[in-house]
């Protein structure tokens, strides 16, 4: 995307002449969200991992040759509409877009978080680091090796925003990476990053609070990486993927995310 394309967009949030969440944005192809309908996309078995795999559509402008993005989940997993939805969302934007079962098709339900039998220190247990390691592992070598990626940007949610960071580690097969709202992000993991690294966080995100955002922001600049962070005021946590849609708050955080990561893997990748 063009930088003044970026910047009327960016200019038109305020303004109100570039709304990200309706289905045609003039000024600004491509940066929509879906938070409801049909995905566009399909599921491949590659390595005994079930793939999501969503394009461009074929009216977009050509995207950048051999790039594409992983998109590494919340806890819902590969098969939950919203992360479908969303990864949908970034094909528009001229990205094709992979997205692996972390969690050998055993996420966590779309209602757990209002169900009090659900056991999440159970699932836990069930779902070590390992477990999502593989994964993406797997899913990089997949891209690299068959698909004939050379440029990958990763864009992890909750779970994600953990992995991301491990994986633009030196050597470890992401180039760019963006998260938003991560959970159990290590300091060595932060210190661990190479690639330039873009952070949407919250406000009232306990996961990523105030002192993980300060941390975080230390050693990135410490270390003189390529970086930025944005905070959203009212977003809790899990805000990139599913927000109350009646919240004028939480709304704009998702969508302002959206457009946060595809700027980001615009300017970098």
């Amino acid at each position: 995307m063009a930088p003044n394309l970026i910047k009327a967009c960016l200019f038109g949030l305020a303004s109100g002449s570039c709304v990200l969440a309706k289905p045609t944005t003039a000024g600004c192809p491509g940066l929509t969200v879906s938070h409801e309908g049909t995905p566009a996309g399909t599921f491949k078995n590659i390595s005994g991992i079930q793939i999501y795999h969503t394009h461009p559509p074929r009216s977009a402008k050509p995207g950048k040759i051999n790039t594409a993005i992983l998109y590494v989940t919340d806890i819902f997993g590969a098969a939950d509409l919203q992360n479908k939805l969303l990864a949908d969302s970034i094909a528009r934007a001229n990205y094709a877009v992979i997205m692996p079962d972390l969690f050998s098709g055993n996420p966590v339900p779309a209602n757990a978080l209002s169900d009090p039998t659900f056991n999440f220190p159970a699932w836990l247990a069930r779902h070590p680091v390992s477990e999502s390691d593989n994964a993406i592992a797997t899913t990089i070598a997949y891209m690299r090796n068959e698909l004939g990626v050379q440029k990958i940007g990763a864009a992890g949610y909750c779970w994600g925003g953990k992995y991301v960071p491990r994986f633009l580690a030196a050597g470890q097969g992401i180039d760019v990476g963006f998260i938003a709202h991560p959970s159990n992000l290590a300091t060595d993991e932060i210190m661990g990053i190479k690639g330039p690294i873009s952070i949407a966080a919250g406000d009232l995100d306990d996961a990523f609070n105030a002192t993980s955002r300060r941390t975080a922001e230390d050693i990135l600049f410490s270390k003189n990486t390529t970086y930025q962070t944005s905070l959203y005021a009212g977003a809790p946590h899990g805000f990139g993927t599913r927000v109350d849609l009646s919240n004028t708050r939480q709304k704009f955080a998702k969508e302002a995310a959206f457009l946060q990561a595809v700027t980001w893997f615009d300017a970098w990748l």
